[in-house]
């Protein structure tokens, strides 16, 4: 795949795939489907109305390479720095609607088997596995590695560039909540080239573009990291973005009760754009401390956002596949997406997609429907601090 290709939520091996997942001894042999096709997704537009988005007719404008960039948040760098823009997104390793992942990247879980006809039934979904599953606890002595592999946009309309940063972020987590934790976030230097060259954008004012965004390393007990830190990381002080052992106790359960006290944040009362609810609720999963009891009340919590929709019923992340799910905030500049893999409950990632053409910058050659950033997370257990599990 190349930055020019255009991307279709469903491809012909996808619906092929779907059709032999549904009628195996039939359709095995691969044989021409288009009548198959063609009945699945006159099932599929009866069953979502106007909302699907299974049809050819919206291309997503998507760099190919790894994936991984967060969504919901932006930050605007000064008209002194050359009017570069940085957009972030969440800081999860997650995939949404397209292809984020390399052409040889295994799929780490499932290819979901059923099409879900709504927001609730996939939610749903995620939630009755995690209930089944749980959460597997960190052994004593040991960590819970999380990595988040982060993709997010560096432009500048004056010098008519822009690319997608990579950036790596990493948290090690003890068995004991309260004893010290270890964060490090640093730039890969990998990029992927929207708009100009290398050429174009080797430094702004006297900054090198490849230092825009900050690199570091911390260690604090309970996870507590500096705010500074936190918002390297893309996530922010608090229950959502650092929570506590006593705040996640303290988190509702109940589903109702958790999306109220969501929505009555003063970070959504004092901002009311970006992705809202399911913005602190991506917060919230990609910490990777979430207790399984309350990731089942954030699903089904996440439900009850208004305007909600299945945005791709096969997602690709990083190799990982699953169910993406996004709103559009009020100002229609953007969407912004979460990526679950329905079929075991897991939180893949989110990404932000820009709607119109330059997006808030206004950069002339960024289209419509160019991915402005995305990222996935991982988790794995390793036996001390600093040590990247093998596979990661």
């Amino acid at each position: 795949m190349t930055e020019d290709n255009v991307h279709r939520l469903w491809t012909d091996e996808e619906l092929d795939e779907g059709l032999i997942l549904m009628r195996p001894g039939e359709l095995a042999n691969r044989q021409p489907l288009a009548e198959a096709r063609n009945t699945l997704l006159n099932a599929v537009r009866s069953l979502e109305g106007r909302d699907t988005l299974v049809t050819d007719t919206d291309p997503v404008t998507e760099p190919a390479r790894k994936p991984g960039l967060p969504a919901g948040r932006r930050w605007w760098l000064s008209a002194a720095a050359a009017a570069v823009v940085v957009v972030a997104v969440g800081a999860t390793v997650a995939s949404t609607g397209g292809d984020h992942g390399a052409p040889s990247a295994q799929s780490t879980s499932s290819v979901p088997a059923v099409k879900f006809a709504s927001v609730q039934q996939a939610l749903d979904k995620a939630a009755d596995m995690i209930h089944v599953t749980g959460e597997a606890p960190i052994p004593a002595g040991k960590f819970r590695y999380t990595e988040t592999r982060g993709w997010y946009m560096v432009a500048s309309k004056e010098r008519q560039f822009a690319f997608l940063a990579e950036e790596l972020k990493q948290t090690w987590q003890p068995s004991d909540f309260d004893s010290e934790w270890l964060l490090k976030i640093g730039q890969t230097g990998n990029k992927q080239w929207l708009l100009g060259n290398e050429q174009t954008a080797t430094t702004t004012e006297g900054q090198n573009v490849n230092e825009i965004r900050q690199s570091g390393e911390w260690r604090a007990r309970g996870g507590q990291f500096p705010e500074k830190a936190l918002i390297f990381a893309g996530r922010g002080a608090g229950k959502w973005g650092a929570p506590t052992k006593q705040q996640l106790a303290d988190l509702p359960r109940d589903p109702q009760q958790l999306y109220d006290l969501m929505l009555k944040d003063p970070y959504l009362v004092n901002k009311p754009r970006g992705g809202g609810v399911l913005t602190l609720a991506a917060d919230l999963l990609k910490t990777g401390v979430v207790p399984a009891d309350l990731k089942e009340a954030v699903y089904r919590a996440v439900a009850k956002i208004p305007g909600l929709k299945i945005t791709a019923q096969v997602a690709n992340l990083d190799g990982r596949k699953g169910v993406a799910l996004g709103v559009t905030p009020p100002d229609g500049g953007y969407l912004y997406e979460i990526i679950v893999d329905c079929d075991t409950g897991e939180f893949i990632g989110e990404r932000t997609t820009l709607l119109m053409p330059g997006g808030e910058g206004g950069i002339e050659g960024i289209k419509a429907n160019t991915v402005a950033a995305y990222s996935s997370v991982r988790t794995a257990i390793t036996d001390q601090a600093g040590t990247v599990p093998a596979g990661n």
